[in-house]
């Protein structure tokens, strides 16, 4: 399940886009290209790669990858319906927020 930041709880409650981090521990089960291009091409959420510490051990992805995505409410719903499908259960995210130069 992706759990919302815990100091901003109303981080995805608003019905615009926001951005936010996404960590994910990969465990084997799904390797990492189709993690991303199932994210931009199934759920058409925009992503950056911030960190990604990967290890490949007979064909299997493990480690944890850091990504900044652009998301809706709904969106929310079904990349954490994707996540689970994987028991990618241990994923988390925070709201980003930006600050305007004065």
């Amino acid at each position: 399940m992706i759990y919302p930041n815990e100091n901003n709880n109303q981080a995805l409650y608003a019905g615009s886009e926001k951005d936010i981090l996404l960590e994910v521990d990969l465990n084997g089960k799904i390797r990492f290209d189709v993690l991303l291009f199932a994210i931009y091409n199934q759920l058409n959420i925009p992503y950056k790669i911030i960190n990604a510490d990967l290890e490949y051990i007979n064909g299997n992805n493990f480690g944890n990858v850091h990504l900044q995505l652009k998301v809706n409410s709904s969106s929310v719903t079904e990349l954490d319906d994707y996540l689970k499908k994987y028991k990618l259960v241990n994923s988390k995210i925070d709201v980003t927020q930006k600050k305007e130069a004065s």
